[in-house]
């Protein structure tokens, strides 16, 4: 019973960095998804991995599970470029599906 328990550590410590490196790639493959399906390229995305630099309002909407990026893309309807913040995943456990995204454009209107 010695041995498995370290051996046990590194499979939990394994899936884990797995699960976590999944996520993430699911995130930017939905990202990229969402953009095509709008017209867009993604020119610059960048995770708010601190969240101090979210906006209060989405503070309390946002939950641990879920990915917000800041980006830049390139509207292809429009010919400009647009900024803003896309959360994606879903709230209580994040899994990244289509209906999963949100946008807010820091030029809404």
């Amino acid at each position: 019973m010695g041995k498995t328990a370290p051996l046990l550590l590194v499979v939990v410590i394994v899936a884990a960095t797995y699960l976590t490196w999944r996520h993430y790639a699911n995130a930017k493959a939905l990202l990229q998804d969402w953009a095509s399906a709008n017209k867009l390229r993604i020119l610059q995305a960048k995770s708010n991995a601190v969240w101090l630099s979210l906006p209060l309002s989405m503070w309390f909407t946002t939950s641990r599970y879920q990915l917000v990026y800041r980006i830049s893309a390139y509207d292809e309807c429009t010919h400009r470029i647009r900024t803003g913040l896309v959360r994606l995943g879903t709230p209580i456990w994040g899994f990244m599906n289509p209906d999963a995204v949100e946008v807010f454009w820091d030029d809404a209107g």
